[in-house]
């Protein structure tokens, strides 16, 4: 019997001090991406609340509609599929948690935090650096063209990344932690520029994650769901 293991990659050395404390992580679950399985959530989560003082969920927001269209929904229906698809998500990641005998996990989305004064403000940040910096702006059109195939409509997914984002570089003051690590199976294309000095707090890390036997798709990133 093959028992299946996780390796964990820290993005940087700062990530590897930040892993290395074991405090916090968010793990990231994707929508609609076949890699999500109720056993690999199982064998994450279980490693995670083994390996971590508090874990964490984050699940998709509405800002999924968005990402939906993009791949040719019309906007009724786009917005319908992502209500279904997130609560199906968080379906998956419950039953995974009670497979895991793992307790005291936060399993949330980013709308369940809008009006939060620090996702908030993050989010300010990040949409005003989407406007001003040229090089953040090509970043994230190129992470988008990357996943949808095509860069015609990436537009309407653009809200999803923007407010994903801010999870990926300001965790600690959004959930009140010391320290955290987001955590997904693939790095996001942008995400050494984000690490090598750009935006995060500096008690912010990025881990990636691979199960052995488990695959994660080429194009399997937070920030767009595949369809």
């Amino acid at each position: 019997m093959t028992t299946t293991m996780v390796e964990a990659h820290p993005l940087t050395a700062r990530c590897a001090k930040i892993f290395a404390t074991r405090e916090h992580i968010l793990l990231g679950v994707s929508a609609l991406n076949g890699y999500f399985t109720v056993p690999t959530l199982t064998t994450l989560l279980g490693w995670a609340t083994a390996q971590f003082a508090r874990v964490d969920v984050l699940v998709p927001g509405m800002e999924l509609a968005g990402t939906l269209m993009a791949k040719g929904y019309e906007r009724p229906r786009a917005r319908k599929k992502a209500r279904e698809e997130i609560n199906n998500t968080r379906n998956r990641v419950s039953r995974a948690l009670e497979a895991a005998g793992a307790t005291g996990v936060g399993v949330f989305s980013w709308t369940d935090l809008y009006g939060e004064v620090a996702y908030e403000k993050t989010r300010q940040e990040i949409g005003l650096l989407y406007e001003s910096d040229g090089e953040f702006r090509e970043h994230c059109h190129t992470a988008l063209a990357e996943v949808l195939g095509t860069a015609e409509h990436a537009g309407s997914a653009l809200p999803f990344l923007l407010a994903e984002l801010p999870f990926m570089v300001n965790t600690p003051e959004i959930l009140g932690t010391r320290t955290s690590l987001f955590c997904y199976p693939k790095l996001l294309p942008m995400g050494e520029w984000l690490f090598s000095g750009n935006i995060p707090s500096s008690n912010q890390g990025i881990l990636t994650t691979r199960l052995t036997g488990v695959v994660a798709d080429k194009d399997d990133y937070p920030g767009v769901a595949r369809t």
